[in-house]
């Protein structure tokens, strides 16, 4: 007996000496925290994710619930298509910024659902392309009538308002990404209750501006408009897909991909 009490020791001493140091390193970054001067939110912040807990917030917009509430099978995916739309005098301006975005929305929510493929499915953005060249009216459709063409459940309708690039005033000499974004989700079934079919329709509006926590950037040589336009679809694609993904609440704070 006194032979396995002394075996036991180290395993124990081990793991208390794991405890100590996990310690330790809480107390050096709360030392940090103090000492850098951060305040009451961030603090609680660093303390509740040093303790393990999912600082994540929950989607604004639950794609997954669509599945009950259509009643999907078991084991049929929800097919969700992304359309984006920006006007024609926009697409003279800036290029291909709304299918950029499809594109760039697409693979974002793709990543994000990756672990529930069996369960939500993005549509190609390609597929949805070429529907919209077959459809020369496509955008006066409603986004119930758009998720039924395209053969999908739900349709994630993003349009885009008063898109620039540049900081106002500067006489394009300085970049500052702007966009009034209404993103309406909709299920392309249209039960006869208007209650019920208002429950399959959500609708919110964003605005954008990239960089948002510096100051703009140079419209220089270094960074060309057809370059600054992708970083900020990028981003805007990035700020959309909080709406459907879990997230760090202080990456809405942070961040600023430049």
């Amino acid at each position: 007996m006194m032979g396995q009490r002394m075996l036991r020791r180290p395993a124990q001493w081990r793991l208390a000496a794991r405890a100590w140091d996990s310690i330790a390193a809480g107390i050096v970054v709360l030392l940090g925290v103090f000492v850098s001067g951060c305040r009451l939110p961030t603090l609680l912040y660093f303390t509740a994710a040093m303790l393990g807990k999912d600082m994540r917030q929950p989607p604004a917009i639950d794609l997954l619930t669509y599945r009950d509430k259509l009643k999907k099978p078991r084991y049929e995916p929800l097919r969700v298509a992304i359309v984006c739309y920006a006007d024609v005098g926009t697409q003279i301006h800036l290029g291909p910024f709304a299918r950029e975005l499809d594109d760039a929305l697409a693979r974002e929510l793709a990543k994000g659902f990756s672990d529930q493929k069996d369960r939500l499915l993005i549509v190609a953005p390609s597929a949805v392309h070429r529907w919209q060249e077959r459809q020369e009216n496509w955008a006066a459709l409603e986004p119930s009538e758009m998720a039924r063409e395209l053969g999908a459940d739900v349709v994630i309708f993003v349009e885009l308002n008063r898109l620039s690039l540049y900081e106002g005033g500067s006489n394009r000499t300085l970049y500052r990404g702007r966009a009034e974004v209404q993103v309406t989700v909709a299920a392309a079934q249209r039960p006869a209750s208007e209650d019920v079919y208002n429950d399959l329709v959500e609708r919110t509006q964003l605005d954008v501006q990239y960089p948002r926590n510096h100051a703009p950037l140079a419209a220089d040589v270094d960074i060309s408009p057809d370059r600054f336009r992708r970083q900020f679809v990028r981003y805007l694609a990035e700020v959309l897909s909080w709406l459907f993904l879990p997230h760090d609440s202080k990456d809405e704070l942070t961040r600023d991909p430049i």
